[in-house]
């Protein structure tokens, strides 16, 4: 069993390297697939900046469990 400190550096590792992927992803989109327009960047870009929490949190709620 992973203790809490073996998971919060798992969690970690993993949160940086889905990060990683992530942005290069949003980076991708940004640049082939984007229209170049400044509505669709108003959109875009605080979308993309906050979409990546929704597997952050979980990650994160792992990463704090307690052990029973």
């Amino acid at each position: 069993m992973i203790g809490p400190r073996g998971r919060k550096f798992l969690g970690l590792a993993g949160l940086l390297a889905g990060l990683l992927f992530y942005a290069a992803i949003m980076v991708t989109i940004a640049v082939r697939v984007l229209p170049d327009h400044w509505l669709a960047e108003l959109i875009f870009y605080p979308l993309a900046g906050l979409l990546w929490l929704l597997p952050a949190v979980p990650l994160v709620r792992w990463m704090q469990a307690q052990d029973h």
